[in-house]
């Protein structure tokens, strides 16, 4: 079984490589997909000595999808059976690649991800087939991708991941978590709310998030409304209410929300422009 690794760069810290570190070392090859906009010369070099490691820039921010199938591209020309996508800011828990390992060789022929649980201390050994799966941790099956249109640029950013699971369906395949192994990994600047007795997490997500969050949810859902209705509605619902009640700089958020599904309806893609 042959692993080969992606994991996209933007304007990356220092904490980024002991990061990648916890995966690294299993990887046959790791393609570092570098897409920031100012680069840190100390993080590149640091990781450029590992001999496994391919750094590869992009001369700039092209979209977190486009990084992907660059590295997915290079997965698959390097003969690798499956490639890891992570996120820069995931830590990976290495002590745990034989179990991982054990999944992939029993479940491989019937889904084309098996990914990891997100920051869980469950210990119940299953594999839990989901709907959606966020990028970090997954292990992508390189046959099953090939038969796919794979990551779409046009995208750029968010539901990027579930436009992929949603193409994985359609071929047949399904996608699932390895319910006791964790990954420990942060969206956004996560704050705790009571909400009616439940506890909520309002992200804060950047600003321009909001805009690709909800175009790219909307286009999707035009595309396939049965497939996308559950999601789709709970962010047009529930993450309004938490933006609402809990996030600061409402107006502004609000605003790239009308936005972003303004563009949907238009079926307007690509990276955020200005309007004129």
């Amino acid at each position: 079984m042959i692993i080969d690794g992606v994991v996209v760069l933007y304007n990356p810290d220092k904490e980024v490589v002991e990061n990648i570190k916890s995966y690294q070392s299993f990887l046959r090859k790791l393609f570092v997909i570098d897409n920031s906009t100012s680069y840190n010369e100390e993080v590149i070099n640091k990781l450029k000595e590992y001999p496994n490691i391919v750094y590869v820039s992009l001369d700039g921010n092209k979209g977190i999808a486009k990084a992907l199938k660059e590295g997915l591209e290079l997965s698959i020309k390097d003969k690798a059976d499956f490639t890891l996508t992570m996120d820069q800011d995931s830590i990976f828990p290495s002590e745990k690649l034989d179990v991982v390992k054990t999944y992939l060789e029993k479940y491989s022929s019937e889904y084309a991800i098996i990914g990891l649980n997100f920051n869980s201390d469950s210990k119940e050994a299953k594999l839990v087939e989901e709907q959606f799966l966020l990028t970090s941790g997954n292990f992508i099956n390189n046959k099953d991708y090939q038969k796919i249109s794979g990551f779409k640029e046009e995208l750029f950013i968010d539901w990027v991941d579930f436009d992929l699971c949603e193409q994985f369906y359609s071929i047949g395949k399904k996608v699932g978590y390895i319910n006791e192994v964790s990954l420990l990994h942060t969206m956004g600047n996560p704050e705790s709310h009571n909400l009616l007795g439940k506890k909520v997490t309002a992200l804060n997500h950047p600003l321009i998030r909001y805009y690709y969050r909800y175009r790219n949810g909307l286009y999707l859902y035009k595309r396939n409304k049965k497939f996308f209705k559950k999601k789709y509605k709970h962010d047009i619902i529930i993450d309004r209410i938490k933006i609402l009640l809990y996030e600061k700089n409402k107006h502004a958020k609000f605003k790239m929300i009308r936005r972003g599904r303004k563009d949907a309806k238009r079926n307007i893609l690509g990276p955020y422009k200005e309007e004129k």
